[in-house]
């Protein structure tokens, strides 16, 4: 087969799926036979020079919202109704959560930003645009346990909106309490806080402490200092690097050990946009609710039914 470059098989694709051109024209503009085209076509798929997308109406269920409203007094619930599989589940309410992110956005000149799986993945569903007066603020430091990225999440949204961003270059946790006193004196650190100060949004999954205790070396070296004298068993969630019960209540002393953005800091933000798709965390959605850590929440209907019937 002929090999053709990945701008010929742009061209094709973009003669087929949006001139709408027959393979037959196609066969006669390019001199290629038709097989060679339905080849290229299907090549243009294989690289990701096209991506083909079946946009469904997304349904909510008008019920539930109104109920979680009103029993945790927030300001906007979003409860997706349930699809044929949990993959699509999934990627309905991830596409949703962007949409719904980026129309808050659309009014904001700071938005924080969480780590982890769910929130990036909301990010890389972002439509792209231009914000030159909006910058997305990383809200707590590194993780120890995290994945290594290319790029920082904030910057992974910045690029979205040619925006810009302000990193946190500092641990999430440190054992040692002077070394956030110390960092907190830098410059670079006044500088991030006068942001956390006059955020407009701030959006962010949820976590669990199965999922900080992933690493061995995490385990062994910070949750025998955040966690002590803490039982395991009464650790519904964990947002914005604090651990909580089911009831909202923060657990042991962890805030002298984080670096980033104070309790108070996060609750004068006036929208804080929770995600939610994990059935797991079902406990520590309900703990966050009753914490009042969130404003505006985004979930399915199964992990909905699970929090009003467990409150």
């Amino acid at each position: 087969m002929e090999q053709l470059r990945d701008e010929e098989l742009a061209n094709i694709a973009h003669d087929y799926y949006l001139s709408r051109l027959t393979i037959g024209e196609i066969v006669k503009k390019y001199n290629l036979s038709r097989y060679l085209i339905s080849r290229a076509l299907d090549e243009a798929q294989q690289k990701g020079i096209v991506k083909i997308s079946i946009k469904r109406k997304i349904k909510r269920n008008a019920k539930l919202e109104a109920q979680i409203k009103n029993k945790f007094d927030l300001k906007e619930v979003i409860v997706l109704k349930t699809r044929e599989t949990t993959n699509q589940d999934n990627e309905a309410l991830v596409s949703y959560a962007a949409e719904q992110v980026q129309a808050y956005l659309n009014t904001a000149q700071n938005a924080g930003v969480t780590w982890g799986t769910l929130v990036h993945d909301v990010i890389n569903n972002f439509e792209e645009d231009k914000r030159e007066n909006l910058t997305f603020v990383q809200l707590v430091g590194q993780p120890i346990n995290s994945i290594a990225r290319k790029n920082p999440l904030v910057q992974v949204a910045a690029a979205k909106y040619d925006a810009n961003f302000r990193l946190l270059p500092a641990p999430l946790y440190a054992v040692h309490p002077e070394l956030l006193t110390a960092i907190k004196n830098e410059p670079f650190y006044q500088t991030i806080n006068d942001y956390y100060n006059n955020l407009d949004l701030i959006f962010s999954g949820i976590g669990t402490l199965a999922s900080f205790s992933v690493s061995t070396y995490t385990k062994e070296n910070y949750e025998k200092v955040l966690f002590k004298n803490i039982p395991e068993d009464k650790v519904a969630g964990m947002i914005f690097g604090r651990a909580y019960d089911i009831n909202g209540r923060l657990l042991g002393d962890i805030d002298n050990h984080i670096c980033g953005i104070s309790i108070e800091q996060i609750m004068q933000t006036p929208v804080r946009f929770v995600i939610v798709k994990n059935r797991f965390k079902t406990s520590a959605l309900l703990g966050a609710l009753r914490a009042g850590f969130v404003t505006h929440l985004i979930t399915n209907e199964g992990i909905a039914n699970r929090v009003l019937k467990m409150a």
